[in-house]
């Protein structure tokens, strides 16, 4: 894995942007001569391109409705300015649209309308309305190839990084039950909630590309896997919780033996608890196993 960054310092999401900006610029150049056009072009596949086919859309569909703003706001200052917009205008049709992108939760795109408006009235054109629809024309050429580059380059699919993310859960939960079970010391939950919450995020990902994966990628599964994943941190949670440990059941002892935990050969010590308190740590304590075997046998199904 080191040998393969050190040759290639980047993903295939910098590749992709690569080829939507050479085709964007190679397609609109076959129409346009003017260099804002292949500007704006190349500009709109650049910005367009994001991880998955989903995030890509959302990002051209969010610059059109910049462009548009800008265009609409430009095109208004110089018909009540022909000749030189005021500079308290400029200043004014910035605000507005700054407040107006806030306003619509697209402040990510304020920039992008503040440059398509200052463009249009502050540097004007004979025909400002022409302009205007080649400006929103060429932006959509280049999102319209970027979204296209997306989806036909080997779309996004993470499938094994979250099954990865599992693995690593799956690893760590067994150490942390042994530190408070046997040894009754209480482990750091924070590495265990981080992850969790990194398979969350994964799996909104793989679902925002669902029609780009395979037939054999069942969705369901995966997050199902999660659900017994978080089930996992749950119970270990509520050991971890309690105010005294009760003693190990035979039962939970044998499955944790199973499992490939170390328990001491002589067996833990008798503590000092209610029975209520043994009950309640075996009753989280087989749920916890309960899942962890059946998210076992499902990931050597993967």
């Amino acid at each position: 894995m080191k040998a393969r960054q050190k040759f290639f310092p980047f993903g295939l999401r910098v590749v992709k942007t690569a080829v939507a900006v050479t085709l964007s610029v190679a397609l609109i150049r076959q129409f346009a001569t003017d260099s804002l056009s292949v500007f704006y072009a190349a500009f709109g596949a650049l910005i367009a391109m994001d991880t998955t086919f989903s995030k890509s859309l959302m990002q051209g569909l969010t610059q059109l409705v910049g462009v548009l703003a800008g265009t609409v706001f430009g095109y208004v200052s110089v018909l009540l300015f022909p000749g030189a917009t005021p500079a308290w205008l400029a200043g004014l049709g910035v605000l507005l649209l700054i407040v107006l992108c806030n306003s619509m939760k697209l402040s990510f795109t304020a920039s992008l309308s503040c440059i398509i408006f200052l463009s249009a009235c502050l540097t004007p054109t004979d025909d400002i309305l022409r302009d205007s629809l080649f400006r929103l024309r060429d932006t959509s050429v280049g999102v319209g190839i970027a979204l296209l580059v997306n989806a036909a380059i080997r779309p996004y699919n993470n499938k094994k990084r979250i099954l990865s993310l599992l693995a690593q859960l799956c690893k760590l939960l067994p150490k942390d039950l042994e530190k408070i079970v046997v040894h009754e010391q209480f482990p750091d939950q924070q590495p265990a909630v981080e992850l969790l919450r990194r398979i969350d995020r994964e799996l909104s990902l793989y679902h925002s590309q669902r029609f780009f994966h395979r037939k054999q990628d069942d969705e369901a599964l995966l997050r199902g896997c999660y659900r017994l994943a978080e089930r996992m941190v749950q119970e270990l949670e509520a050991i971890c919780g309690m105010d005294s440990l009760g003693d190990l059941a035979m039962e939970n002892a044998a499955v944790m033996q199973s499992l490939g935990m170390e328990l001491p050969e002589a067996g833990i010590p008798p503590r000092k608890c209610t029975r209520h308190d043994t009950i309640v740590m075996n009753y989280h304590l087989e749920k916890l196993l309960s899942a962890y075997q059946y998210l076992s046998e499902l990931m050597q199904m993967q």
